[in-house]
């Protein structure tokens, strides 16, 4: 039967989305509100002074709130900690403020010499307090959902579902406020951060959903990017731990590789980290590797050109099907494939329609291969054969003559002036933009529909929004091609002006005032 298509699928997504839990806690009913947040990356500030020596004091098992590593609350714990301390973004609390302030200014006193305070503080101590239950009061108060009213409230974020690839981006530039002066500043504060074993299990939130992804939760370094300078004028330089286990520097054109000691010794600003494959993980991608390179097949083209076929006659390889590259890349190199997709082979008429330029996107595996990983990822369909669907092949041609049809009319009759006592047709300049997608030879777009000229004008269906820029929100063609547009697509409604304006008088009416 007729395949259906999965909604888009990004492989950024699929890399570096996670997801988080805020919980709001009302104070005064005691009711908890979650929201689930999917987020690319997490901003983290670095700790004032005071605040770390109080979480070094909790490391130590002085005012612990109760935890595991160190101080950090407990994953997925019920009740939040009172302990006023905010995380960044809130109020916070008198030492903290004054922390903060000594911390900055310090930063600035000694960026102006490109020194660094001498001031020990840990990835740990950053994510510690990004993680810290934060009181919102005063001006921050929480309109309660129950109490439906504004209540001094305790917040707190978890990590729900931990990302394939981790981006941390620490804060290191700030503006402060002193005696009504604002001063910015970079905090050169030295970060110490591992390159193996960053634990993220402790701050995670336990949910059935995620469970096996928490219980996986462990990362190890894959890249930095560090700022040298200040804060009117640097450069970013980035270091990426390669395949061959070696770290290296990329400096603009500059590649050289450096050891881990420099590594640890730099002031990261972004941190990446990808999580750790377990074992079984490991084992079970060599197993099936081992399948699909044993079976030394071959791809090769048949007489017809139009399909191909695998070439089994050296290896005596058996029953074989085909897997989308994409696919295995992810399976390869993501903990979470996902389920298999090979829908984008299979066409609306439900048949196998592989054209010729997509034949380097499949690979042949073993029936056996194939069997192991539907099992366990599910998805599909199966691809048996590589071929073309005749009607989808007859399709694309008359969609090819009818975009080449299409640029030749409107080459024909388009100009950049209009002839004395006609008008200008103003013309949507995103649904222009569709239709030359869909006649170029390269991006060969799907045709784009009535044309969309409301998008343009008030609900009235004659006054012009506020702020259209002529170029960027619309475009202007003469009738000749206006008709062509209309004839073959629709829509509207017909915008003519004397000027090139939209906001100039429309044929025999007065002018118009762009409005504020």
């Amino acid at each position: 039967g007729e395949q259906k298509k999965p909604g888009h699928r990004s492989i950024v997504w699929d890399i570096f989305l996670g997801k988080m839990l805020s919980e709001v806690r009302c104070n005064r009913c005691g009711k908890v509100s979650e929201t689930e947040e999917m987020v690319m990356d997490q901003s983290i500030s670095i700790p004032g002074h005071k605040v770390r020596n109080k979480l070094a004091a909790q490391s130590n098992g002085s005012n612990s709130t109760g935890g595991a590593r160190g101080g950090t609350p407990k994953a997925g714990s019920a009740s939040f900690s009172s302990s006023g301390h905010a995380s960044p973004g809130g109020d916070k609390g008198p030492e903290e403020s004054v922390s903060c302030a000594q911390s900055a200014w310090l930063s600035y006193i000694f960026g102006m010499f490109g020194a660094t305070p001498a001031v020990a503080v840990t990835l740990n101590d950053c994510l510690r307090q990004y993680f810290e239950p934060e009181e919102l009061v005063g001006t921050d108060k929480y309109k309660c959902e129950f109490c439906k009213e504004l209540q001094d409230s305790t917040k707190k974020l978890s990590l729900l579902k931990p990302p394939e690839v981790m981006t941390l981006h620490i804060k290191r530039f700030r503006y402060d406020t002193y005696f009504g002066n604002t001063m910015g500043s970079k905090i050169s504060d030295h970060v110490h951060f591992p390159l193996l074993d960053l634990d993220m299990r402790p701050f995670t939130k336990p949910c059935e959903r995620y469970k096996t992804a928490q219980e996986q939760a462990v990362y190890d370094l894959l890249a930095v990017v560090e700022h040298r300078g200040g804060l009117n004028g640097g450069h970013y330089v980035a270091y990426v731990r390669n395949s061959d286990a070696v770290w290296y520097e990329y400096d603009d054109m500059l590649v050289s590789s450096i050891t881990e000691g420099e590594v640890q010794r730099l002031e990261g600003y972004m941190l990446f980290y990808r999580l750790r494959p377990p074992a079984a993980k490991e084992q079970e991608r060599e197993s099936i590797m081992a399948q699909i390179e044993g079976s030394e097949l071959v791809l090769k083209e048949s007489g017809g050109g139009a399909s191909g076929k695998w070439n089994e006659e050296a290896a005596g390889a058996g029953e074989h099907v085909y897997l989308s590259k994409l696919w295995l890349l992810r399976f390869m190199h993501l903990l979470d494939p996902g389920p298999i997709d090979n829908t984008s082979f299979h066409c609306s008429h439900g048949r196998v329609h592989v054209p010729q330029e997509s034949h380097g996107k499949l690979r042949a595996i073993p029936i056996a291969a194939w069997r192991t990983i539907q099992g366990r990822y599910g998805g599909g369909p199966e691809v048996r054969e590589i071929d073309e669907c005749q009607e989808c092949v007859k399709a694309a041609e008359a969609l090819d003559r009818r975009r080449e049809s299409e640029q030749a009319a409107v080459h024909q009759h388009d100009k950049t002036y209009i002839d004395p006592g006609q008008a200008w047709f103003i013309i949507d300049k995103q649904w222009l933009q569709a239709w030359l997608d869909f006649v170029s030879d390269d991006l060969k777009g799907p045709p784009p529909g009535p044309i969309s000229n409301a998008r343009l004008l008030q609900a009235d269906g004659a006054t012009p929004l506020a702020g259209l820029d002529k170029g960027a929100s619309y475009r202007g063609v003469n009738a000749q091609v206006w008709q062509l547009f209309e004839t073959i697509y629709g829509g509207g409604p017909s915008i003519r002006r004397q000027r090139l304006d939209i906001y100039s008088p429309p044929m025999g009416a007065s002018p118009l005032a762009p409005q504020a």
